[in-house]
């Protein structure tokens, strides 16, 4: 099976130009060895790893939006290519950026370095390397200094449970001039307004009515005891489980947004809660 009907294959994108197609993946093979020139390619690897995780309105331009080097990287070392291996420690230098702005101690760093080479390298139990789960729909960099990160908090409250730390993972890094956080921001907040309109949307249109009178008219738990016809305790009742139920629905569409693990997905909405106050308002006048 030649690249092109392998990627079609698996992304399900239309083909509407054979040689486009393999012009753009000519492109993404020349970017990947740029990228990352001492690593070993196997086209038919890297095609089966870029195929599945192609966005776009058809073959050709997906694979020009794709960021070639940071899929590529990631396929070989899914893969298990030696080389890709060993280029990868250069990617693990986030952990370096990550214990910085977390006050992590060397010795620190390099253990949950090793933590991460084991977690994102290795198969274990049959189940592929925790590589697998990066999508591409942010920078690799990113979405290692992000594991990183709350590798490094769980290990330092691990270590000093007589004082634990409770950080938000935008506390942790600190520096709100970080151009990396930045970029990671801007890039998921799209991903999570998306996620949360859509839970918004997948609430009953009672919990939206609910949460629209609590929310965006303000209105007290009386007030809204008292539109609805029962008891104020019923209405905060009612309320509570309305609340849950978008926090439910909203970071399980986000984690398949991103094809991340729900338990990594709270580190991303602490990323972009400042806007979630604005967001929710808007979506649910709208709704």
């Amino acid at each position: 099976m030649d690249p092109v009907e392998r990627l079609a294959s698996t992304s399900k994108l239309a083909v509407p130009s054979k040689p486009a197609a393999l012009a753009a993946w000519g492109a993404v093979v020349a970017g990947a060895k740029r990228a990352w020139p001492k690593i070993a390619f196997d086209e038919d690897k890297l095609a089966a790893y870029i195929g599945p995780r192609l966005e776009g309105p058809d073959l050709a331009a997906a694979l020009a939006a794709a960021p070639a080097g940071d899929l590529a990287i990631a396929a070989m070392c899914e893969a298990q290519e030696p080389t890709a291996h060993a280029a990868f420690n250069d990617v693990l230098s986030e952990v370096n950026a990550a214990g910085s702005a977390t006050r992590a101690s060397k010795d620190q760093i390099d253990e949950v370095k090793q933590i991460l080479r084991v977690q994102l390298l290795v198969s274990r139990d049959g189940k592929p390397p925790g590589i697998a789960g990066y999508k591409g729909k942010g920078p690799l960099r990113g979405w290692v200094r992000i594991t990183a990160t709350r590798e490094l908090i769980r290990h330092l409250k691990k270590k000093q449970r007589e004082q634990p730390i409770e950080k938000s993972l935008e506390d942790a890094l600190g520096t709100a001039s970080d151009p990396m956080l930045s970029q990671l921001k801007a890039e998921y907040r799209s991903e999570f307004a998306t996620s949360l309109k859509e839970a918004i949307a997948a609430l009953s249109a009672e919990d939206r009515t609910l949460l629209r009178q609590s929310i965006v008219e303000q209105l007290s738990i009386d007030a809204i005891g008292a539109a609805f016809g029962v008891h104020r305790a019923t209405a905060a009742r009612w309320l509570s489980r309305a609340r849950a139920a978008l926090v439910t629905q909203t970071r399980a569409k986000l984690a398949a947004r991103l094809a991340m693990p729900v338990d990594q997905i709270d580190s991303v909405i602490r990323l972009v809660q400042s806007r979630l106050d604005a967001s929710m308002v808007r979506y649910l006048k709208e709704s």
